[in-house]
């Protein structure tokens, strides 16, 4: 059975490190045969939210937002991959969660 699988990364960096990280997961997951995507809070383009998903009114949520909640719902499982940043979450993470 294929699962659906959301790799969520979060760091903004240029010079980042955990995305190799990411990477080899992926990689891992897909060869067992899974249906994997990685969700780079670098390239979805979300804005830096002022609200959440559920709090906007139904198909007015910015449309990256909207496309995101639509991988999330459709996924089986989620996998984080995230670096300390001052000691707590990457902010880019924080905002794709």
């Amino acid at each position: 059975m294929t699962h659906r699988i959301l790799v969520l990364y979060g760091s903004y960096r240029s010079d980042r490190m955990g995305i190799r990280l990411a990477h080899f997961v992926i990689d891992g997951l897909r060869g067992r045969g899974d249906d994997v995507e990685l969700i780079d809070a670098k390239e979805v383009g979300l804005p830096m939210l002022d609200r959440m998903y559920k709090e906007h009114p139904k198909g007015q949520a910015p449309a990256a937002l909207e496309a995101l909640a639509g991988k999330i719902r459709d996924a089986d499982g989620f996998l984080f991959v995230t670096g300390e940043y001052n000691w707590g979450i990457q902010p880019g993470l924080k905002n794709l969660t």
